[in-house]
């Protein structure tokens, strides 16, 4: 299922005083922000749990995504690194062993992010995995 939460109280500083409210839906351009948001959060939570420095080095983007300027600055930002591409947005469908390949050859990127947004993005990580971790000890079945 869908789990929506409105984060209220955030200056962007510190979560202190950050509550959460569960809501049914959202509006539909917050619907599109919140689906690519949680989908990249949950991303770095996992990447980071398997030991990927915060920041990483960099990232390559690839596949239809990777063409979308806005969804390149949301990965910046909440990865906190630079974003580089490849010259064809579809290079995952030329298999792993051609996108290895040709991975070193990434000269495009996206700077860094808005470092305000990264340090928001970063402060939010904890109050993610508040959540995520509440999700998971509710809707477990083991």
């Amino acid at each position: 299922g869908f789990h929506r939460y409105i984060l209220e109280n955030f200056n962007g500083d510190t979560i202190d005083n950050l509550s959460e409210r569960e809501v049914q839906e959202f509006d539909p351009p917050s619907e599109v922000r919140a689906l690519i948001e949680g989908q990249l959060l949950s991303m770095r939570a996992h990447a980071e749990r398997f030991g990927m420095p915060s920041p990483p080095k960099r990232i390559i983007a690839t596949g239809g995504a990777s063409a979308n300027s806005s969804i390149l600055g949301s990965i910046a930002s909440i990865f906190g690194c630079n974003v580089h591409t490849v010259q064809r947005p579809d290079s995952a469908s030329l298999g792993a062993a051609l996108r290895a390949a040709h991975g070193w050859l990434c000269n495009k990127k996206v700077d860094a992010g808005d470092q305000e947004l990264v340090a928001k993005y970063s402060s939010l990580m904890k109050k993610r995995m508040e959540i995520e971790n509440r999700l998971v000890q509710k809707l477990s079945r083991w």
